[in-house]
């Protein structure tokens, strides 16, 4: 979340990250079946839920646009999920286990930036990875390593249609010269 801000210490222009509040909660939840449940995300992807260790993992789908910050749920947010859930479906949410909030970062094109920067080859961004980071972290880990060691990305990431312009920072740079 703070990655355009370290960017400006070291004297580099930012690229525009927007770190997003994504809400979450827990709630009890006690139905036999529960478990075999599947990800449930309403059609408008104003929530969803699934199980997760005996209790509905559930969350608003927000994204509210925040500072870089030491995030906490809002209650408001909290609330409004709830209410989303119980209108949608026949579950009453009795308690409250548990609720958190992380900020989510994107990049202008929401497409992660993994790259060196154009202007220095002493700052790598490695940034942006949204609401993806860990389904993608492996690859853009492998691609983040072979970029620093080989300056290139590795040839499976390239067959996958990956390259380096579509990760790199300075495709924003480049828009604002």
């Amino acid at each position: 979340a703070w990655v355009d801000e370290i960017a400006s210490l070291a004297g580099l222009q930012q690229i525009g990250v927007q770190p997003l509040r994504r809400t979450a909660l827990t709630i009890a939840f006690d139905h036999p079946d529960a478990a075999n449940w599947p990800v449930v995300i309403d059609v408008d992807e104003n929530f969803y839920f699934k199980p997760e260790a005996g209790s509905l993992f559930c969350s608003p789908a927000d994204e509210t646009k925040m500072a870089p910050c030491d995030v906490q749920p809002d209650e408001m947010d909290i609330a409004i999920t709830v209410d989303r859930i119980e209108k949608a479906t026949t579950l009453r949410v009795k308690k409250i286990l548990s609720s958190w909030a992380g900020l989510r970062t994107f990049a202008p094109d929401r497409t992660t930036v993994v790259g060196f920067d154009g202007t220095t080859d002493n700052f790598f961004w490695l940034a942006g990875q949204g609401g993806y980071g860990i389904q993608t972290c492996p690859a853009m880990a492998c691609a983040a390593a072979h970029l620093i060691r080989h300056g290139a990305l590795p040839t499976n990431h390239l067959a996958a249609g990956l390259s380096e312009a579509l990760l790199s920072p300075d495709r924003f740079t480049r828009m604002t010269q």
